[in-house]
């Protein structure tokens, strides 16, 4: 479990001291909200990784990371909920398999301090060229999406299936948004991250606190300037009706999502049985939806179930043929029914419990996995041990199950259509109702 400390108001220090691994993982994330400009803030990052007053150029960086014996630096975006989040990765070898004492940690610590907090200006922007650079590469990963079947049909499926809401905002903005972003404005809301919204910084190894709170402090000072708490998400309402959405595209295979809305979230106390729920549904090769969508009917190229517990809904993803999407739904649905009505077998239930159990204890032995589990545990600010989250697991029972069940309610089906069809009249109609 994390030590966390607050460095300054809105700034906190997660560490989990550790001798089990041979680097020192640290993430990054600078919190805001999910809103019209997401593509401003997913420049952000972009941008930083070119270079900083230090080191102002991506040359320059790299042979100070290779320097620190080959340490490695990242940015991106990513959303949990309603926030965007922009992320700095940073990893280093572990000081005591080379022999060198404090320093080297202490040094990497300070070069990732100079890219997040002192990027390369120029005037009252940033410095032009990478801007425009940048701005050119996000437009063409934004117009690629289209060329990635299964991150395009996910992506309409969440437009559809939340629309008129902060979560159908795709990570990486808009086209229209990123056309009117300047130099100056860029950096005016870098600044405006950096000076008010929540930061948390991830820190997994061999390292000492203090150094690393003295570093952090030392690198926001005068950046920091009045910390604005993000509010919580807005409560939605649940569907009145089924939202439907059929799309053609450039492919062969199908693309089939199905959504349904829970009141059940990380920090539920019923979080753990939605989990089993969703293991025994299609999380393993066991579930039902594998052995009965994929192995029985031999319908799905893939077919699986995760939740979002953040947000709070679960989600059935499949790949079938274009002229079988009625035959795939009622198929999934009726998965459902059995397992509404306690048709879940012990068997079932204990493979899916040890399958979790199984990734829980997985997950100690990546640093990443263990900073991705701290992150959501602050953003819903709630602290697990592992031996309470094992212990939940195994309580879970086919009661627990059937109740989760009956709180789900299905809110969208979208279908990607593959164009390669037969017309035997089992596609449904296309657009939305």
């Amino acid at each position: 479990m994390f030590q966390t400390k607050s460095i300054t108001d809105g700034v906190q220090l997660h560490l989990m001291p550790t001798e089990k691994f041979k680097t020192v993982t640290c993430r990054v994330y600078v919190q805001t909200a999910l809103e019209h400009d997401a593509a401003l803030t997913a420049l952000v990052p972009m941008v930083i990784a070119r270079g900083s007053t230090k080191f102002p150029t991506m040359q320059a960086i790299a042979a100070d990371l290779a320097d620190l014996y080959g340490a490695r630096f990242g940015s991106d975006v990513t959303k949990i909920g309603e926030r965007h989040l922009v992320e700095y990765y940073f990893e280093i070898a572990n000081d005591s398999y080379l022999g060198e004492g404090l320093g080297l940690v202490h040094q990497g610590m300070a070069t990732l301090g100079e890219l997040v907090t002192r990027p390369r200006v120029e005037g009252d922007g940033f410095y032009g060229p990478y801007v425009v650079q940048e701005q050119t590469n996000l437009e063409n990963r934004i117009r690629g999406l289209i060329d990635n079947k299964r991150g395009y049909a996910l992506q309409r499926f969440l437009e559809t299936m939340f629309e008129g809401e902060p979560f159908a905002t795709y990570k990486y903005g808009t086209l229209e948004e990123l056309s009117g972003i300047t130099c100056q404005g860029l950096l005016e809301h870098y600044r405006r991250l950096m000076a008010h919204s929540p930061i948390d910084i991830f820190v997994v190894g061999d390292v000492e606190p203090g150094i690393l709170e003295d570093q952090w402090l030392d690198d926001l000072a005068g950046i920091r300037d009045g910390y604005r708490p993000i509010p919580p998400g807005a409560k939605w309402p649940f569907p009145s009706e089924v939202k439907t959405a059929t799309e053609l595209g450039d492919l062969q295979q199908g693309i089939l999502f199905l959504g349904y809305r829970t009141p059940v979230t990380y920090g539920s106390p019923e979080y753990y049985k939605l989990l089993v729920y969703c293991g025994v549904l299609g999380g393993f090769p066991h579930a039902k939806l594998f052995t009965n969508v994929r192995e029985k009917a031999s319908l799905a190229y893939y077919v699986s179930a995760r939740i979002d517990a953040t947000k709070g809904f679960l989600m059935i993803s499949a790949g079938i043929p274009p002229d079988r999407y009625n035959e795939a739904v009622e198929i999934i649905m009726h998965q459902f029914e059995e397992m509404n009505r306690g048709a879940i077998t012990l068997d079932e239930l204990d493979k899916t419990k040890q399958g979790l159990i199984n990734g829980l204890l997985t997950m100690q032995d990546s640093a990443i996995a263990i900073i991705d589990r701290g992150l959501v545990e602050t953003i819903h600010d709630i602290r697990r041990d592992l031996e309470e989250v094992v212990t939940a697991v195994r309580a879970v029972t086919v009661d627990d199950l059937v109740e989760q069940g009956r709180l789900l309610q299905l809110d969208t089906i979208y279908f990607l259509q593959g164009q390669m069809a037969h017309t035997n009249g089992a596609i449904p109609t296309g657009g939305k109702s």
